[in-house]
C-alpha cells in the first residue's frame, strides 16, 4: 500500500472521490438524481478500472482485498448505480 518513498498512493483513491464528491455537488445543486448517479457510479466504474490495471502498490487506498474482488465489488456497485440511475429516466406510466 507504500508508494516510492514509503508514502501512501493517494491518486487513485482521490480521483474516485472527486468523482463521488462531482456527482454529489451536481445533486445538490439541482441537476437531476439520474445524472448525478450515473456520475458517481462512473467514478466507481472507473476506480474498477484503474484498479484492475495498476499495481497493488501504485493503487493506494483502492487496495482492499484481492485484485479481482476490489475490481469486481467497485465495477457491480458503480455499474448497478448508473444503470440504477438512468432507469430513473423511464417512464413507466402516465401520471
Amino acid at each position: 500500500m507504500k508508494a516510492s518513498g514509503g508514502r501512501l498512493a493517494w491518486g487513485p483513491y482521490l480521483l474516485v472521490l472527486a468523482g463521488a464528491a462531482t456527482g454529489l455537488g451536481a445533486i445538490a445543486l439541482g441537476v437531476r438524481l439520474a445524472a448525478g448517479g450515473a456520475i458517481i457510479g462512473s467514478a466507481l466504474v472507473v476506480g474498477a478500472l484503474i484498479r484492475l490495471n495498476v499495481s497493488d502498490s501504485r493503487a493506494g487506498l483502492l487496495t482492499v482485498r484481492t485484485r479481482k474482488v476490489d475490481t469486481l465489488v467497485m465495477a457491480g456497485l458503480g455499474g448497478a448505480l448508473v444503470v440504477g440511475s438512468l432507469l430513473l429516466l423511464v417512464h413507466l406510466h402516465n401520471t
